[in-house]
Order: structure tokens, then C-alpha cells, then sequence
């Protein structure tokens, strides 16, 4: 991981559901609930199932990272605890204080929760834009948006769209997460530090 920036910018962000479309400037989403409508599907498994065609993009850019070294499609598993910076106000509301976004430059990454009820909420994503005026593409603040996930939902982060680490509401979640690696961190990953960036939940 190489930290490419520290600001101390402060700034309060709203929270919005994670939707098809409330996520596509970031990304895509997977969740058979909200995409049975998806217009490319058919049957499958002789008729047991439904089959629904690309629902998420899978990106690998590394042919154009710096050192040229190729890189694998790997499924990780991260064990995510409830993070210390979510606590609650005097008034009962929660709020997350976030330090850090990352972004993987060159990888999609998506992250899928096992085992986890549709009906709770379950996780928060946080992520913002380019800001293509910077020489490093720094996060746009303008654009930071969070979402609350519920337990049936992942989330794919498109390449290079900067994000928090994950963030469990409730209680510890496994992921299964699939990206693009290879055996330069410094390509994998880039982070920026800042003074603080709270949701209200």
C-alpha cells in the first residue's frame, strides 16, 4: 500500500440504500431480489433455475501498471468486525468516523457477504470519484456517497473508484472478495489519510 495524500479535510456524508442505480457511478451490484428483471436471462439446470448474465463487470487493467507484472484473479475472505469509530450520539443515532480511502487502480473488487440475512442491514460502503484535476486523481469529496447494504447484497467497486474499508454495522460478516493481484503492493492498493469523514446512520 503506498499513501499517496493526507488532508485534513472533514466533511459529513448522507446514506442512501444500495440500489442498481443509486450505485452505478461506483460500480455494480449483485443481488437476485433487485435484478430479476435483468434483460439478459434464461433457464438453467434443466429448468431449476434462473439464469441472469453479467451482473457485475470483472475488470483487469495491470497490462497497463507501471512494472508489467501480470496479475491473478484471486478469492480472498475477509473477517470484518464492527469498527471502534462507530459509536452513538447522545441522541441514540450512530456515526461512523472514517480516516482512510483506498482504491485499487488497476482491479475491480467485489464483496460478498455469506450467510447473512436479507432483511438486516448489514454493511455500509462508502466511495467517491476521481478528481481528475489533481495529477494523482485524488477523491472528488463532492462526490462521497454511502450506501447501507443489506445481508443478500454485494457490491463490486469498479477499477479505481475509491472506497472506506469495509464497514459491518451489527455484527462480524465473512466476505468472499474477488480481485486482481499481483506481486507489487504499491500497484494493488493506494490510500489517502484524512482528518475525518462521518456518516450519520
Amino acid at each position: 500500500m503506498v499513501y499517496i495524500h493526507k488532508s485534513s479535510a472533514k466533511t459529513t456524508i448522507p446514506t442512501q440504500p444500495l440500489t442498481p442505480t443509486s450505485f452505478k457511478p461506483f460500480g455494480s451490484i449483485i443481488c437476485t431480489d433487485q435484478q430479476l428483471d435483468h434483460p439478459h436471462k434464461s433457464a438453467a439446470n434443466q429448468g431449476t433455475a434462473i439464469k441472469l448474465f453479467q451482473v457485475s463487470q470483472i475488470i483487469n487493467n495491470y497490462s497497463s501498471c507501471p512494472s508489467g507484472n501480470p496479475a491473478t484473479i484471486n478469492w480472498n475472505i475477509f473477517r470484518c468486525t464492527v469498527p471502534t469509530t462507530l459509536t452513538k450520539t447522545d441522541q441514540g443515532n450512530r456515526v461512523y468516523t472514517g480516516k482512510v480511502l483506498e482504491r485499487h487502480p488497476y482491479t475491480t473488487q467485489t464483496f460478498l457477504p455469506m450467510g447473512i440475512s436479507k432483511e438486516k442491514d448489514t454493511y455500509m460502503v462508502i466511495c467517491a470519484l476521481n478528481d481528475d484535476t489533481t495529477d494523482q486523481k485524488l477523491p472528488d469529496l463532492s462526490t462521497l456517497t454511502a450506501f447501507i447494504c443489506k445481508g443478500n447484497q454485494a457490491v463490486t467497486y469498479g477499477a479505481g473508484v475509491w472506497h472506506a474499508p469495509m464497514i459491518v454495522l451489527n455484527e462480524t460478516v465473512d466476505f468472499a472478495v474477488l480481485v486482481h493481484e499481483n506481486d507489487q503492493p504499491q500497484e494493488n492498493c493506494e490510500e489517502v489519510e484524512y482528518e475525518g469523514l462521518q456518516v450519520l446512520i
